[in-house]
């Protein structure tokens, strides 16, 4: 049962998440495949390591910013206003604009000793070339329905 046992729910940063399930994989032994796939996401997804994510989810919340919104902040590290200001809307959160240009700024430091985020790019199956029926051009206008005529 997932939360069972939990002495506390909130909610956790992706690099609080990596080092949470690196330190258990040490002491547990093998992960089941939702383990597994959660630390590969944290890894993968994380911009900063656990102690500058932390930091910067305290300053965040010396701003005022709630929990939650500095969470998403923290994992997400806006790239311009305009993404900051999605999260803040979703969260139906208005900042005033010296409280804005302070988060922007914040922002702007942390991605700095932010990690180099490279896509995984999976290489895809080749595909069978469709190969043209024999004597009939792929290409041919009526779809290859002239056949050969044979010589006789």
């Amino acid at each position: 049962m997932i939360g069972k046992g939990a002495n506390e729910i909130r909610p956790a940063m992706l690099a609080e998440v990596e080092k949470i399930l690196e330190k258990r994989q040490g002491t547990a032994g093998e992960f089941g495949f939702e383990q597994q796939t959660s630390l590969e996401y944290a890894k993968r997804f994380s911009h900063l390591k656990y102690n500058d994510a932390k930091e910067m989810l305290d300053e965040l919340e010396k701003l005022e910013v709630k929990l939650e919104t500095a969470v998403k902040i923290v994992d997400i590290l806006p790239k311009n206003k305009s993404q900051l200001m999605l999260i803040l809307v979703k969260d139906k959160i208005e900042l005033p604009e010296k409280k804005m240009e302070k988060v922007e700024a914040l922002i702007a430091e942390y991605s700095k000793k932010a990690r180099k985020f490279e896509p995984k790019v999976e290489a895809l199956p080749d595909a069978p070339a469709a190969a043209p029926s024999e004597g009939k051009p792929a290409d041919a206008p009526d779809g290859g329905a002239k056949e050969k005529k044979a010589s006789g």
